[in-house]
């Protein structure tokens, strides 16, 4: 699931998130997600923050801010 219209999250410090497409809770290192509503609510909250994904380690990075304000413009209209 690499493509424009999904994004790679990792959950919030302390936080478990379910990820209802898979009925299971998002792991601790992340993984891509469908770019939806939910899931944009759940960046906006705090609940998961966007991750870069480290291919060759299997980790997530932080990516800045700029990149939670695109999925926020993305994912949801007025």
């Amino acid at each position: 699931m690499s493509n424009d219209r999904s994004i790679f999250v990792k959950p919030g410090e302390g936080r478990v998130v379910h990820d209802p497409e898979r009925n299971e809770d998002l792991p601790a290192e992340g993984r891509s997600v469908p770019r939806t509503a939910y899931w944009v609510r759940a960046v906006n909250s705090g609940d998961v923050v966007i991750a870069k994904s480290d291919d060759a380690a299997g980790t997530a990075k932080p990516a800045g801010k700029s990149a939670a304000k695109s999925a926020t413009d993305e994912g949801e209209s007025k």
